[in-house]
């Protein structure tokens, strides 16, 4: 797969994109003339560098979003999705103008998340059929799109071990200088850039050696710190998990690594938090996350799973709700299609079938990484794993396209490390 546009044909598409951003910047006005100016800009990097698409789209999606969106739940989702169909749109257009072999992009779970996509898309027909709001119907629809959507972004713009080495240094520069930055910030901060980040840094920093050593050594610090101090307790649960995970399958290198990480780590966080003000802010949040109930999350799941008992093989269709619903100790208000337990929501939106269909690639992608043999692929499995028991307590605004990405990543990093051994191994056997 190439991983460049030719020269007069990037030079091209950057002039001609920018021409268009600064006439959207002039003609459009105030969040929308900044939103339209940043999708062309994307546009623009995304067609000559594609395996920046997830990196820019995860980091800066998030940092877009905390500055643009001051809370609105809607405005996070359209960033983000608005980024997502930026980095389609960017893989169609070189496509179209470039001749690429994909065949380094093809996994052996392409076609259950196809099918997965092909459900999302019949579910929205049978839910606006049933006559569920059409707002509604859009909102689960993206809930459940941005699975096969970031698997699909994953496989074809990081194909090769090339672009998934770039990517890699791309997200762990953003994540870990935004992960330094909050941590003297007061207020709650998810951590879930720095769980995504942190099971494989482990395994880099088992690789290493010298400087290169030291250097992941800050950055796992740094994202090990962001972690235990997240006051989120699923992200604790799906960091915890995955860490567990490779103790039980990773090399001896590696679980060592783990386990000095650890040790060091319960010595030395409670130290800096001591010793730094503004971290004891962070860390005063973290009991009050152990103290807290799960207020009105159970109720819903109880409605969620109501629904799901009258309508058990398809559900009630995707962007179902129960209106005028009364929550103890929060409020009279309409709920779903969105509950708190990812599964409920597959279960209440899309039945049997639909928990079904999502799953099959997640446990595909997990029993393939598992039989790999390489660290780096054991860890997008345990993070995959983490972050599936995750789902259980977590219902971010922009869905759970972790469960996309992650099984696209053990699937890559195994195929990578297979055809890496391949050579070796033949060369062993030659005379």
């Amino acid at each position: 797969m190439k991983p460049y546009l030719s020269v007069p044909l990037a030079g091209i598409a950057v002039v001609g994109l920018g021409a268009v951003a600064a006439a959207a910047a002039e003609l459009l006005p105030g969040l929308l003339g900044i939103l339209a100016v940043g999708a062309q800009l994307c546009l623009v990097v995304f067609v000559l560098w594609p395996h920046v698409v997830l990196p820019v789209g995860i980091v800066g999606g998030t940092v877009a979003s905390g500055a643009l969106a001051d809370g609105h739940v809607s405005l996070i989702v359209a960033v983000h999705a608005g980024i997502l169909a930026t980095g389609c749109l960017a893989l169609l257009f070189r496509r179209a103008v470039v001749r690429e072999d994909d065949r380094s992009a093809r996994t052996a779970a392409d076609g259950l998340m196809l099918a997965v996509a092909a459900f999302v898309l019949i579910g929205a027909v049978y839910g606006l059929a049933r006559g569920n709001p059409s707002d509604r119907v859009a909102v689960a629809a993206y809930e459940f799109a941005v699975i096969p959507s970031y698997f699909f972004l994953a496989t074809r713009t990081l194909g090769d071990s090339r672009a998934l080495s770039k990517a890699a240094m791309c997200y762990l520069a953003g994540a870990t200088g935004l992960a330094a930055a909050e941590l003297t910030v007061p207020g709650r901060h998810g951590g879930l850039l720095s769980a995504l980040a942190l099971p494989p840094l482990l395994v880099a920093v088992g690789r290493a050696r010298g400087w290169q050593r030291a250097g992941l050594v800050v950055v796992a610090a740094v994202a090990g710190a962001d972690v235990v101090l997240a006051a989120y307790r699923a992200i604790w649960l799906a960091a915890g998990l995955a860490l567990l995970i490779m103790l039980i399958r990773c090399t001896g290198q590696v679980r060592r690594t783990v386990v000095t990480t650890a040790a060091c780590g319960a010595v030395l966080l409670p130290l800096a938090v001591a010793a730094v003000p503004a971290l004891q802010v962070r860390a005063s949040l973290v009991g009050k996350e152990f103290g807290q109930s799960s207020g009105y999350r159970l109720p819903e799941a109880a409605i969620g799973l109501h629904v799901f008992g009258t309508h058990p093989i398809l559900g009630a269709g995707i962007g179902q709700v129960t209106p005028g619903v009364y929550l103890p100790n929060f409020a009279v208000t309409t709920v779903g299609p969105v509950y708190h337990v990812f599964y409920v929501m597959i279960l209440a939106n899309a039945g049997l079938v639909g928990l079904l269909l999502i799953l099959r690639p997640l446990l595909r992608a997990v029993r393939i990484g598992l039989a790999a043999c390489d660290d780096q692929a054991v860890a997008f499995v345990a993070l995959t794993c983490g972050f599936v028991a995750a789902a259980v307590f977590a219902g971010p605004a922009d869905g759970h396209w972790e469960l996309g990405l992650l099984p696209a990543l053990a699937l890559l990093a195994g195929r990578g490390a297979a055809s890496s051994a391949g050579p070796r191994t033949s060369q062993g056997k030659s005379p």
